[in-house]
């Protein structure tokens, strides 16, 4: 895992690929700088996508690592941080489709490219958006701050391992509101049958298995439905079609991994995945770099929501990049005469042994969150007590703040996110 910098210093931690000669050159630069703190060396493309597990903030990386255009992309869709790419030729076709990557800050060409003006552009760049990454939660009674957030590309998936729990609405109302804010925003449907295409006033069909049957750029467009701003590739119609992806192999090109890095090379920004508690989760967890697990306040699903953890930190380590300031633990349904959310955060500690993750927002249970649903239209737009929460994770993950429209008309700023601290 790469080191992580404090909120309140200046250096920046990076990474750097290439062929061997350039990096040596590319490291003695750097580690003479005292702004930076090169957290490793990749001098081969395994290697450097090896090394993305640890999300270093800053990437600097010569194509020329690459056999071509393709594995570059690829490589590329899965960097948290910010990139920074030295091509070998600069045609200007190929430099528009590798800057039009989210995580991708910078393109040179190799003849004319100038470190030590790259190195301060680098630094001020990165300290600036760590100046506007938003704290995501707490952990027990340390205070996190989110100095190594990710930015650029979110692909988000939101799970738990226990059914019921609200995940659909959580994840359907927040791929809106990333949506309404001008980002763009592709919410995939995983469930098999998928209802979230109800919840949005959408159809079963086109769905995720016509992409499938032929994964190209061109069958996704096709595939996708529109609500608002937002597009939507709605899920499985039903197991059998949910079991294929199950049995085909994780780099197959119709495989859940590619159609996320296809989607990042359309242009989308922002990535929801809409994950059900079955075997789908661990492609989805492999594909994000942003997990948001959704509870209810009972002991039940304290003990799920541990396991999914336990999950993701200990028998999926080194097989995804979601860093732990990328996880936000959601409490959902939540009602009078129900598990307070300390109370719930200390039995979730008490199994897991150890401080847990605190619960970063909490919603209620609103008979006007269901109705709303019912009618066709998001709780997102209806129910001020359901927007509050949605809108300050979104100000969480996005860095951006919001506002709201009460039932009044009036319309109400939206902070950061609820945190809930253990009992001293």
């Amino acid at each position: 895992m790469f080191p992580q910098a404090t909120p309140d210093s200046s250096v920046v931690v990076v990474l750097l690929g290439g062929p061997p000669e350039r990096v040596t050159l590319w490291y003695s630069a750097f580690m003479a700088d005292s702004r930076f703190r090169v957290a490793s060396l990749a001098t081969d493309a395994d290697s450097f996508l090896m090394q993305l597990a640890g999300n270093p903030e800053v990437v600097l990386v010569d194509a020329a690592l690459f056999s071509g255009p393709p594995p570059l992309i690829e490589a590329l869709t899965k960097v948290s941080g910010t990139a920074y790419v030295i091509l070998p030729t600069m045609d200007e076709a190929q430099r528009q489709t590798v800057a039009s990557i989210p995580s991708v800050k910078g393109v040179y060409p190799a003849e004319t490219f100038n470190l030590a003006t790259a190195i301060s552009q680098i630094h001020a760049n990165a300290i600036a958006r760590r100046q506007m990454a938003p704290t995501v939660g707490d952990w027990g009674t340390q205070k996190r701050e989110a100095a190594t957030a990710t930015t650029g590309l979110r692909i988000i998936t939101v799970w738990n391992q226990t059914g019921g729990s609200g995940k659909t609405t959580i994840a359907t109302n927040l791929a809106y509101e990333s949506a309404r804010r001008g980002i763009r925003t592709l919410f995939i449907g995983l469930g098999a049958p998928d209802i979230a295409p109800l919840y949005l006033g959408l159809n079963a069909t086109p769905n995720l298995t016509v992409w499938r049957a032929n994964p190209i750029p061109p069958v996704l467009k096709q595939s996708i439905q529109k609500t608002g701003d937002l597009d939507v590739l709605a899920g499985f119609p039903d197991v059998l079609a949910e079991s294929q992806i199950l049995t085909s192999s994780p780099d197959a090109e119709n495989s859940l991994s590619k159609l996320v890095m296809m989607a990042a090379y359309e242009g989308y920004a922002c990535i929801v995945l809409d994950t059900p508690h079955s075997q789908v989760a661990a492609l989805a967890l492999a594909a994000s770099n942003t997990l948001i697990l959704v509870a209810r306040p009972t002991l039940a699903d304290a003990w799920c929501t541990v396991e999914a953890w336990r999950t993701l930190q200990e028998r999926m380590a080194g097989k995804h990049r979601i860093a732990a300031q990328n996880v936000i633990v959601v409490l959902n349904r939540c009602r009078s005469g129900s598990m307070t959310a300390s109370e719930w955060h200390g039995d979730a500690s008490r199994v897991w042994q150890r401080p847990f993750p605190a619960v970063g927002a909490i919603f209620p249970e609103d008979f006007e969150i269901e109705r709303a649903q019912e009618q066709g239209k998001l709780p997102l737009m209806q129910v001020d007590s359901f927007a509050k929460p949605l809108i300050a994770i979104a100000n969480s993950l996005f860095g951006a703040k919001a506002t709201y429209a009460d039932t009044t008309g009036s319309r109400k700023s939206i902070g950061g996110l609820f945190t809930v601290r253990m009992k001293k």
